[in-house]
């Protein structure tokens, strides 16, 4: 079966999971968390992606970046991946592949950027590791909220918008990371992602897939609102 085309257009901000092979651990430590997290950046800045948000999960990983060229995003995962990869087995004495075939991409709608990283920085939550993002420490909410955990991450314009001083764009994240998600918005990203097909309103589609509506068919019950005021995060 041939390969599905990804949707990578640059200056677009992706979406991205990586899976451990057959959902095994991909970090047994904060030692390779750590290492993870460092060779990230440096792929990042190679190869022109902004990373904006992260989450380190047992066996898989999100993230959220925007590639500024054609093929940043690949070279930056590509790197990575073997980097890590490489790390992981001799650290571990183990062999083989762990990586869980190529990872998984989707283009997200700017006018849902907010609620993506929201996705992302909930995982632990969602997945019952963690009873409030507060306790994750292998996430970028750390960051979002003034603990510079990670300053090489790069906010995203959408996040500035939240207020125009450090202090207001951190106290409206934490209120809006805590109303949490609903869940067939919870269902559209998964579902996107896992079909690597974008999250975009169709009036979004209709702008960037004019001449490509395929790309886009995946039809849900509803479509999330617009977060385009300071107003719609509370």
């Amino acid at each position: 079966m041939a390969r599905q085309a990804r949707t990578v257009i640059p200056g677009q901000v992706m979406h991205v999971m990586v899976r451990g092979n057959n959902r095994e651990t991909l970090f047994f430590n904060d030692d390779d968390r750590r290492i993870y997290l460092e060779w990230l950046r440096e792929a990042a800045r190679q190869f022109r992606c902004a990373v904006h948000a992260f989450a380190l999960m047992p066996n898989h990983v999100h993230l959220l970046l925007t590639p500024q060229n054609e093929d940043s995003l690949a070279k930056t995962m590509q790197s990575l991946g073997r980097r890590y990869a490489q790390y992981f087995n001799q650290q571990h004495q183990r062999s083989g592949t762990i990586w869980e075939g190529r990872y998984r991409s989707s283009l997200i709608d700017p006018d849902y950027f907010l609620r993506c990283q929201r996705y992302i920085e909930l995982n632990p939550v969602r997945a019952g590791y963690q009873s409030s993002p507060q306790d994750s420490d292998w996430t970028s909410f750390a960051t979002h909220i003034g603990g510079n955990a990670e300053p090489w991450l790069v906010d995203h314009q959408y996040f500035w918008k939240l207020g125009n001083t450090p202090f207001e764009r951190q106290m409206k994240w934490v209120d809006f990371v805590k109303e949490g998600a609903p869940h067939w918005e919870d269902r559209q990203i998964t579902e996107s992602l896992i079909r690597s097909k974008p999250w975009v309103s169709d009036i979004y589609a209709k702008k960037l897939f004019k001449d490509t509506p395929e790309l886009t068919q995946i039809r849900h019950r509803g479509r999330p609102k617009k977060i385009n005021s300071l107003n719609s995060v509370r």
